[in-house]
């Protein structure tokens, strides 16, 4: 793997929407040389089939014990967050067991669910990594100046996904790089990470050379979480 990490930090399992198991999903990784893979199943939302806070105890010991199996992948904790609130009740989360996380990723945000002003009553109580999934920030943001959005991004504390799923692309490009000025932006003052979206494909869950080629060309892998 060498002094880079290769990480993959957004992945459903069969506590969501995911067809596979905790285990598999922390198989594949460490078979395929991931240093970092996250599980971050939907949580509390009406969108899909989501895990559920009386699961959660149960989610983060099989998460536990994916991890003491598969020493050769680090393994984190986490769950993806819905921010419509006509699908997730956002004030009534629970605050404690989130704490027990490492990473919590929130989707559709300044989009078609919260702005991140609407969410700081949230944020603000949250301790794991918090990171912005899937974004579409070329649209979402178009009227913006990169480095306006960069320090958005930076003063709420957010990193930012690279997605390598395919219901994230326009006209089969990936978002990320449709919105390779705003990552331009990015570099030396916003985290991002890569999340495969993983599904309903174990190899999904390695195969990452389109984003981590990105980061590369333009220059962003010091930017990446985990990185040395």
């Amino acid at each position: 793997m060498g002094a880079n990490p290769l990480i993959n930090l957004h992945n459903h399992t069969s506590y969501s929407d995911g067809d596979f198991t905790i285990e598999q999903v922390v198989d594949a990784a460490e078979r395929g040389g991931l240093s970092h893979i996250a599980i971050t199943d939907h949580f509390e939302t009406r969108k899909v089939y989501c895990l559920q806070t009386a699961q959660f105890d149960e989610y983060l010991e099989e998460i536990q014990a994916a991890a003491e199996r598969h020493p050769g992948v680090e393994v984190l904790s986490g769950v993806e967050i819905d921010t419509d609130p006509s699908r997730c009740d956002l004030e009534d989360l629970p605050i404690d067991l989130l704490n027990r996380l490492d990473i919590i990723l929130f989707e559709y945000v300044d989009d078609s669910g919260s702005s991140l002003e609407e969410l700081e009553p949230l944020l603000s109580q949250l301790r794991p990594l918090r990171g912005l999934a899937h974004m579409d920030i070329e649209r979402i943001y178009s009227g913006r100046e990169p480095d306006e959005v960069a320090s958005r991004f930076r003063d709420f504390g957010m990193f930012v996904e690279l997605n390598n799923a395919l219901p994230y692309r326009r006209d089969g490009v990936p978002f990320y790089e449709l919105a390779s000025r705003y990552f331009e932006a990015f570099h030396g003052r916003v985290r991002v990470s890569v999340g495969a979206d993983a599904h309903h494909s174990l190899e999904a869950v390695v195969r990452l050379d389109r984003p981590y080629r990105f980061l590369r060309n333009g220059g962003l892998t010091r930017d990446l979480l985990f990185h040395p």
